[in-house]
């Protein structure tokens, strides 16, 4: 019945952002998919399976490893910018996967203290948007999309979503899984690991190119702090208000900040 829950609650919500990137900029794309979908989920089936103080002490490290995401993206990017053909995708992810568990495998010895581990995420997210600051903007042109046998298969959107859905799918069954193992540390940088923005960036480059894929990583740190709120709350409002209204005020939370967000760049961009 919990097997089930998950992969139920995984596919709903993915497939809610799942056309963010078709109906939207590249831009938009990275600022959404920083929206809590993986992280929340996992968080709140640790609660399910381990208690809500589990779940809000994970947060913490959650919230640090955040970075982790961003470092993913960037071991990605490193690869992709100088080898965009599709045949170095391999590499690419391999190169993704080891910043990720690099970056983890540091944190963890991070002493479990909220304003520390925000502070280490706000300079990675600063940090970040140096490095892509000079990643060209675009947009996404399906005349222009490289032809493959791989975006042959994911040319339906019912094959996209599906790709997409079974790639969070797994991997939250997965980080759910090894909770109890790991212990809350190390559950909660997996946490941090961006179910959502992953299979979004495999989508991005087998059917858009390299190009589309840069842009849309360029904006991803920004995204990041709508999952910094969401895990900052996390560590605040399990222990005060449990699992299910925990969850629901942390989303709440994390909306507030896109939306602000939003309207702060957009006042700049008029400005």
């Amino acid at each position: 019945m919990l097997i089930l829950a998950k992969i139920l609650i995984t596919f709903l919500t993915v497939l809610l952002l799942a056309k963010v990137a078709e109906r939207m900029s590249p831009r938009h794309a990275g600022l959404l998919a920083g929206f809590p979908l993986g992280t929340a989920i996992a968080l709140y089936f640790f609660g399910w399976q381990q208690g809500a103080d589990f779940a809000a002490e994970s947060a913490v490290y959650t919230l640090s490893g955040l970075s982790s995401a961003i470092c993913l993206a960037f071991g990605y990017w490193l690869v992709i910018r100088r080898l965009p053909a599709l045949r170095w995708l391999p590499l690419a992810m391999l190169s993704g996967f080891g910043c990720f568990f690099a970056a983890s495998y540091l944190l963890q010895y991070l002493p479990p203290v909220p304003g520390l581990s925000l502070a280490v995420v706000a300079a990675a997210i600063m940090l970040f948007r140096t490095l892509f600051r000079h990643i060209p903007e675009t947009h996404i042109d399906n005349e222009a999309a490289p032809q493959n046998r791989l975006s042959q298969l994911l040319a339906g959107k019912t094959a996209t979503l599906l790709f997409r859905a079974s790639i969070a799918t797994a991997s939250i069954l997965l980080i759910t899984a090894l909770a109890d193992v790991l212990g809350p540390a190390r559950a909660g940088l997996l946490a941090a690991f961006p179910v959502s923005f992953f299979p979004l960036i495999l989508i991005l480059h087998i059917s858009h190119g390299a190009r589309v894929l840069s842009c849309t990583i360029k904006h991803y740190p920004d995204g990041i702090g709508a999952l910094a709120v969401y895990a900052l709350a996390v560590v605040h409002l399990y222990p005060a208000l449990g699992l299910h209204a925990g969850t629901a005020v942390s989303l709440l939370c994390s909306v507030i900040y896109l939306l602000l967000y939003g309207q702060i760049r957009a006042y700049r961009q008029k400005s």
